[in-house]
């Protein structure tokens, strides 16, 4: 797949990126799009907003390169774009949660009507044939949409994290993509990846220097749609990449995170959206560990638990023992962050 066209295509996105985040770094500081000290933020100096945007922008550019069809990717583009602009201004007026779940479902309903992306099975679950989900799939689908763009959301605590996860898991659904030669949702996921990587550049953490750049709510909101966007796009269709549990797995520790902290935060009667310091990487923070060693930790289990989930779709092991063990690892992890938030 990686030719000189595409090389030429991936070197775009990424010097695009990678330009546009230096060009907006001042301007952001002069119309307010940064994220200022105090509350629950570690760091001591305001940080430009700018990397979710400038993502988006590299990559509509250099999606406009590839010599395919953007047909398929309407919805994509169009709800990225929606998304990214209320990401943006939420940056800098904060929303209330409640219209950004609007927004959200807007952007769902945009890929589940017009895109016409919807689970519509759920793969040969009970080794009995495709369980086919019927209406409740658009429902699903909205909440898979709504649910995982709050995920991502959410890992963006710390400098390199929700970027870090992100990159790896557009790197394996990419591969997934090249594996049943879907060569173009695989073009677009390498591009995906790679102007994720350029904001990495400017947001991963290093010694004694934090981040210059923040994606904010603009950078999470449509990364995380646009890693829903593929999982149901890669495990429906005439050419399914792999059983829909093992995208489960791949997006392992924003489901874990998310899920973990709802259920707590219900048991105690509060409300979901609110904030705090209860995440995983809050957790290895505690423990004494930095920002960079905590999100290379994070990261690598990410890209652990996502080549589990390709290993039990190449061994063709049934859906529900994957699923199964999928809940038992999310027991446990639900167990020990419990215990050691009240320990």
């Amino acid at each position: 797949m990686l030719n000189s066209e595409l090389i030429i295509n991936c070197t775009t996105a990424f010097i695009i990126t990678f330009l546009c985040i230096k060009l907006c770094i001042r301007p952001a500081y002069k119309i307010g799009l940064v994220d200022s000290p105090g509350g629950r933020k570690q760091h001591s100096k305001p940080v430009p907003l700018i990397g979710g945007v400038c993502m988006f922008f590299g990559f509509c550019f250099s999606i406009l390169t590839l010599n395919i069809s953007l047909l398929p990717y309407r919805s994509l583009l169009a709800s990225g774009a929606l998304l990214s602009l209320v990401g943006m201004i939420d940056d800098m007026h904060e929303l209330t949660p409640q219209l950004r779940i609007i927004f959200q479902l807007v952007a769902a309903l945009l890929m589940t009507t017009w895109g016409g992306l919807v689970l519509r099975h759920f793969g040969n679950f009970f080794t009995l044939g495709n369980l086919y989900l019927g209406e409740w799939g658009i429902i699903l689908t909205i909440i898979a949409v709504v649910g995982m763009i709050n995920a991502v959301n959410m890992l963006d605590g710390i400098d390199g994290l929700a970027g870090g996860t992100s990159f790896i898991q557009l790197s394996l659904l990419c591969y997934l993509a090249l594996h049943v030669q879907r060569s173009n949702d695989a073009k677009v996921l390498l591009l995906l990846a790679v102007v994720v990587l350029a904001f990495l550049i400017f947001n991963f953490p290093r010694l004694n220097k934090s981040a210059q750049v923040f994606m904010g709510d603009a950078g999470s909101m449509w990364l995380g749609f646009a890693l829903t966007w593929f999982c149901v796009s890669l495990s429906q269709g005439p050419i399914v990449a792999a059983n829909p549990v093992t995208f489960v797995w791949i997006m392992a520790i924003p489901i874990l995170d998310l899920s973990s902290v709802v259920i707590r935060r219900l048991m105690k009667k509060q409300s979901p959206f609110k904030a705090d310091r209860q995440h995983f990487h809050h957790l290895l923070q505690n423990w004494g560990y930095s920002s960079f060693v905590t999100t290379l930790i994070i990261s690598f289990l990410s890209l652990l638990l996502g080549i589990i989930g390709l290993i039990l779709n190449h061994f063709m092991v049934p859906g529900y023992i994957s699923i199964i063990g999928f809940l038992l690892l999310f027991l446990i992890y639900h167990w020990l962050i419990n215990h050691n938030l009240t320990s």
